[in-house]
């Protein structure tokens, strides 16, 4: 009978130790696949040299198709304004389940591949980007690249990496993306268009995206393929700059680029790298100059152009003048340019949204019986009072 009684109590004592680490181990598992979302894709894709190039092409198709259908199920609402490309740091794991060669003169490799999602990552990812829309609605940057000479390899996948790796970059330092998923900026952006002439014309495309964020990005893909002993050199070649969309002021100009070397078997692939590479450097670049020229701005301001219609009024004149050069906080320096006849022009230095300047002049201006019929006007860094 104490032999039974003991053997009771040495099981009751292991069950009271196992059942703690079961628990844990049942919690562990439970975390583990609460952060684990796994999607098989079956791709296939054409053996241009080998197969495990073909296999490496898989692999990346994979992924980027792998993040797409992550993000419609679980951010269907926000899929058209995320661009996460097939960036390893956004996979967990990736395994290759089973991969066939079919064909005989034309050969393709079938592969099917799991790919685990990095969950971690891609929420960190929206926690940058929903900061940047949440707290820094002054932090809106359009932009738009467009091809130039692209004489080899497909220019809409080196147009996409550069544009994913300048979007994930510039929203990794707390800017706000706008590009061609938007409509307007689609409209003005045609994959016929021309640097050269969007250039000229650099004033009348900021007219139409001035609403939409506080600078702009214009750049210019050119790619070029040059002998390199067996290899081949494959270059994204970027021209660009950065132009203040109220001042219209240039912030930044610059020709960064990115280079890949490899066989000309691996043309698509290496061509990819350089397009990474030159989307990197190009990004940093704007990065940088938007950041010392943001410090700058913040102790001198922006120039904005005031017209108002006084009819030569000095009276009024001398009214609006005391009440831009008194009354306005962050106002640095007002300037006339003309007036005593017509309409009368104003030079202004301020510190701030322009819009807030002209809400504050409209408020005010509603209280006076001699400006109430006036109506502000924005035209880029000009603002009409008629």
């Amino acid at each position: 009978m104490e032999k039974t009684v003991s053997m009771r109590s040495v099981i009751i004592r292991r069950l009271t130790l196992l059942v703690p680490a079961l628990l844990v181990s049942i919690l562990q598992m439970t975390g583990d696949a609460a952060e684990k979302r796994t999607y098989t894709e079956i791709v296939t894709v054409k053996i241009e040299s080998d197969e495990y190039t073909a296999l490496s092409k898989a692999k990346e198709r994979a992924k980027e198709e792998a993040i797409r259908s992550y993000l419609n199920d679980v951010y269907k609402d926000r899929t058209a304004t995320l661009n996460l490309s097939g960036d390893d740091r956004y996979i967990q794991d990736m395994e290759v389940v089973e991969s066939v060669v079919e064909g005989f003169f034309s050969k393709e490799l079938k592969a099917r591949i799991r790919v685990t999602i990095n969950e971690e990552e891609v929420r960190a990812y929206l926690k940058r980007q929903g900061a940047v829309t949440g707290r820094n609605e002054e932090r809106r940057i359009i932009v738009m690249i467009i091809p130039g000479r692209m004489d080899s390899g497909d220019a809409s996948a080196v147009l996409d990496n550069i544009r994913a790796e300048i979007r994930n970059r510039l929203t990794a330092a707390e800017y706000t993306v706008i590009d061609s998923d938007d409509n307007a900026v689609n409209e003005t952006l045609t994959e016929e268009a021309d640097y050269n002439r969007m250039v000229q014309h650099l004033n009348s495309i900021a007219d139409k995206l001035a609403d939409k964020g506080e600078w702009l990005v214009l750049g210019k893909v050119d790619t070029s393929v040059s002998p390199n002993g067996s290899a081949n050199i494959y270059r994204a070649m970027m021209t660009g700059k950065v132009v203040g969309l109220a001042n219209r002021d240039i912030l930044w100009e610059g020709n960064p680029d990115g280079a890949a070397r490899a066989p000309s078997s691996e043309a698509l692939a290496a061509l990819r790298q350089a397009a990474i590479a030159g989307g990197n450097s190009f990004a940093e670049s704007v990065v940088a100059a938007l950041d010392s020229k943001t410090l700058v701005k913040e102790r001198v301001g922006d120039r904005f152009e005031f017209i108002f219609a006084t009819g030569g009024n000095y009276g009024l004149e001398r009214k609006i003048m005391k009440l831009l050069k008194e009354d306005i906080k962050g106002v640095k320096n007002v300037s006339r340019k003309t007036g005593g006849k017509g309409d009368m022009v104003v030079d202004v230095q301020y510190i701030g949204v322009i819009d807030d300047m002209v809400d504050f002049l409209y408020d005010n201006f509603q209280k006076d019986a001699d400006f109430k019929r006036w109506n502000p006007i924005k035209q880029g860094s000009r603002v009409v009072f008629k």
